[in-house]
């Protein structure tokens, strides 16, 4: 039985041999490939991130230049201003008044990470740094019954201090986020927020999370880590 073969437009022959050899060869570049496009895309979100945590603390630091150093509200009241994420989005869309009314998408205030891990249609994927705010003694307020806010002109390091970061869809006691929101606060006090609260998601997965999380600082500055920072448990005032 003759060999089976296969010509090309020049009349040449290529044997079977040659065919899988080729295959095997566009086989391994697609093996290359195709994980540097999935890290080139996954450099590509967090750089997004990133710039969303920069402009998220820029607008409250702006907020807070206007109101005597004083924040964004931490928590209550959670749907309307002086909340921090509508104040954020008042800014980038001035148009409404509420959180129903401002939260969408495709916003300053989503992840694309998170949209990538968590699914599609989330309108909030950060949480805002409420260590000594929390009601824990001590502390001068609650975020979760009155009006809280950092008093940013009196934060000792403000370039060492986090003050918004990636948020995990976990579930809390109590009424919380609708299912298109992040938990929006974390106090670096208490183990379980660190534990369930912090969003982990960027860099490689292990044990179903990123080893990266990214946050802004009080100086607006904002990068990836892949720990928590000495101190960040300390009071904010």
């Amino acid at each position: 039985m003759p060999r089976q073969q296969t010509r090309t437009p020049s009349g040449r022959a290529f044997s079977l041999i040659e065919l899988l050899v080729v295959i095997a060869i566009i086989a391994l570049l697609i093996g290359i490939i195709v994980p540097s496009l999935a890290g080139a895309r996954r450099a590509g979100q967090q750089s997004v991130c990133l710039a969303n945590l920069r402009q998220v603390a820029q607008a409250s630091m702006l907020y807070a230049s206007e109101h005597d150093g004083a924040s964004p509200a931490l928590g209550v009241p959670w749907f309307r201003e002086p909340f921090w994420a509508v104040v954020v989005q008042q800014q980038a869309n001035p148009t409404g008044d509420t959180a129903s009314e401002l939260y969408v998408e495709d916003s300053v205030l989503v992840c694309p990470t998170a949209e990538s891990r968590d699914g599609p249609g989330l309108t909030r994927t950060y949480a805002v740094n409420v260590t000594g705010h929390a009601g824990l003694p001590g502390d001068r307020d609650d975020y979760d019954t009155g009006q809280a806010f950092i008093d940013t002109w009196r934060v000792e390091r403000p370039a060492s201090s986090p003050w918004y970061f990636d948020s995990a869809m976990t579930a809390i006691e109590g009424d919380g986020p609708p299912p298109t929101r992040t938990i929006s606060t974390l106090d670096f006090r208490q183990e379980d927020h660190v534990e369930n609260r912090l969003g982990w998601r960027h860099g490689a997965v292990r044990d179903g999370k990123g080893t990266r999380f990214d946050a802004s600082m009080l100086d607006g500055s904002a990068r990836a880590f892949e720990e928590i920072g000495d101190g960040w448990d300390r009071p904010l005032p």
